[in-house]
């Protein structure tokens, strides 16, 4: 009696999550274009298909230096990159939108009441994914903002890092005025998502859907079987991916296109050429939960259900 009581609760728990995490087809219009963005601490990574999707181009943009208000100084570089009109398109970018203890549904960020251990989008992503693909991922928790804090107050900290977070997060985090030194508990392999949710609001300005999205998953659905290498081995991890984006222009039928040279590249060009691929088979799936935003999940087939 009770494990099925423990049985029963966690499917109550479960149901309650995903019915918190809505699912949707997301439909990018024919004349959008569509951007994929892997996220660095010093710079992004952009690739973008145009309106009519005869060219995929690159476009590699610096961070140093942003100003206040940090959303629009970031804006303003997107803007300045390709030589088309951003507004109507839509984002794939390769960083969560806010702490998983903070609200990013209103204006501005606020202290989420009651947060979940783990974000509602990760629990509902691994439920499509053992639904749809019977696969699963393995995916690297969003920090809270109290990580995000002791990034910021350390004396390592870049000053643009420093500055997105110090803005974004001012309502949630208490700003610490004395520096610290030594290691930042959780160390800083996740310190640049603050750049990430600099670029939500930055691309929301210029007119813009985004979304979270994971290259490696998109990869992995559009590999045809084929073994995705770590990203450690570099030279062959650099040519499994560049081969998958290569197919992925072929379907999308992407005239101008030149293979990735780096990983990040390749990040940015699986975002973008996946989401194109994807809508015209209707398959662009978007998971929204208001207060952590919105997930893109380019599945090759429309799914079953």
């Amino acid at each position: 009696m009770v494990r099925n009581h423990r049985r029963t609760a966690a499917i109550q728990e479960a149901s309650a999550i995903l019915s918190d995490c809505v699912r949707r087809q997301l439909i990018i219009p024919r004349d959008a274009p569509i951007l994929g963005i892997d996220v660095g601490e010093d710079f992004l990574d952009l690739a973008i298909v145009t309106p009519n999707r005869a060219r995929l181009s690159y476009h590699r943009l610096p961070l140093e230096g942003i100003a206040k208000p940090v959303a629009t100084s970031i804006g303003d570089r997107i803007a300045a990159g390709p030589p088309i009109d951003l507004r109507g398109g839509v984002a794939l970018v390769d960083s969560p939108r806010a702490p998983r203890d903070v609200d990013c549904s209103g204006p501005k960020m606020i202290a989420r009441r009651d947060a979940p251990s783990g974000r509602l989008i990760d629990t509902a992503l691994r439920d499509l994914l053992r639904r749809e693909s019977k696969g699963t991922i393995s995916m690297f928790p969003t920090p809270r903002a109290e990580y995000f804090a002791g990034c910021i107050a350390n004396s390592t900290c870049k000053p643009h890092l420093r500055a997105i977070g110090e803005e974004l997060l001012a309502s949630v985090i208490k700003v610490r005025s004395r520096k610290t030194d030594g290691p930042i508990p959780g160390g800083t392999f996740t310190r640049f998502m603050l750049a990430g949710f600099g670029v939500f609001p930055a691309l929301e300005e210029l007119g813009v859907c985004v979304c979270e999205a994971y290259p490696d998953l998109m990869m992995r659905l559009w590999s045809e079987g084929e073994l995705l290498p770590p990203k450690k081995l570099r030279g062959e991890a650099l040519r499994v991916r560049a081969s998958i984006c290569a197919r992925l222009a072929r379907i999308v039928g992407v005239r101008e296109f030149r293979i990735p040279t780096t990983l990040d590249e390749a990040d940015a060009a699986v975002l973008a050429l996946s989401a194109a691929a994807s809508s015209i088979a209707g398959a662009l799936i978007e998971l929204h939960c208001p207060a952590e935003g919105r997930f893109a999940v380019a599945f090759a087939r429309t799914l079953t259900r």
